[in-house]
């Protein structure tokens, strides 16, 4: 589970974590922010993966962690740099899952790989913030960060600068970062052992700068610039009542976008004890997806 890096057509590097199953179904995990690939060590998703049968492959978004930055990229343009990424690994079929903020740039890819997506797994994810009401009930916090990277991009910088330097005492960041989190997500912040993995991936977040986490930022604050279908195969929805980082709006709206797609919503659960408690749960659900396609486990040409 160490870093790797792949080469896209036009030169750019993105830098990923190869996880779970190496024979196992491909799926392209696409993190929240500010985050980076490393998130997945936080969750604990290399042994959910490896038992559910899929090789996670969590790639960086450029800017992110060693990814090569993309000057005013948007969502689609992720969409085309999955569709590379695929290519270079010789992967033609595969899933999806995008966790948080990520949410926007799974589905975006789902829509420019629609045919080569075999199934989708949206986990705490963001709906477009034009939507009426779909933020309601969202932490006063997460609505100004948001607000303000496109607004005052440059206080937005300093105060990613200054989370980075916060992770040099990853005890304090965490128990700052925890005050306004509902009960079940503070458990999770709380728990010994979380201040290290959780301050790793920001620190890997904002190895370059803080531009690739501000423009993450900036793409969920208006507009996707694309309306998710039903095309790209099953979909599946999974969201905590008690979030309020990206509140549940989220999930009926896009559950009503796409015709077929499946909601679950678990009573007590926020933005990060989801994920965390039910890491296993959710990855055995998009793995028995993907086989209902009759996606093959083993892609040709697809090694690590």
């Amino acid at each position: 589970m160490t870093e790797a890096t792949l080469t896209l057509p036009d030169g750019r590097l993105l830098t990923y974590l190869d996880l779970g199953d190496p024979q196992g179904h491909p799926v392209f995990h696409t993190h929240g922010a500010p985050s980076s690939k490393l998130e997945t060590r936080f969750f604990g998703l290399d042994a959910h993966a490896r038992s559910a049968g899929i090789r996670l492959i969590a790639l960086d978004r450029p800017g992110i962690g060693g990814s090569t930055p993309q000057a005013g990229r948007t969502l689609l343009d992720w969409g085309s740099d999955v569709a590379d990424a695929a290519s270079v690994l010789g992967i033609e079929r595969f899933g999806l899952f995008g966790y948080s903020i990520g949410a926007a740039s799974a589905l975006a890819a789902r829509m420019v790989c629609a045919d080569r997506v075999s199934a989708t797994l949206i986990v705490s994810g963001v709906g477009p913030a034009d939507v009426p009401g779909i933020t309601e009930g969202r932490s006063p916090d997460v609505s100004r960060i948001i607000a303000m990277s496109t607004r005052m991009p440059g206080l937005t910088r300093a105060g990613l600068a200054f989370m980075r330097w916060g992770t040099k005492n990853p005890a304090k960041m965490i128990a700052a970062t925890g005050k306004g989190m509902p009960p079940a997500d503070r458990a999770v912040a709380d728990r010994p052992g979380a201040a290290e993995p959780f301050a790793a991936f920001l620190r890997d977040a904002l190895r370059q700068g803080t531009a690739g986490a501000l423009r993450d930022l900036q793409l969920v604050a208006g507009p996707w610039g694309f309306t998710p279908t039903a095309a790209g195969g099953p979909l599946g929805i999974w969201h905590g009542k008690a979030d309020t980082n990206v509140p549940a709006h989220a999930a009926r709206w896009l559950a009503t976008a796409v015709p077929g797609a499946i909601r679950t919503v678990t009573q007590d659960d926020g933005h990060i004890s989801l994920l965390d408690s039910r890491g296993a749960e959710v990855l055995e659900w998009l793995s028995a997806a993907i086989a209902e396609q009759g996606s093959p486990r083993v892609e040709a040409g697809g090694g690590r």
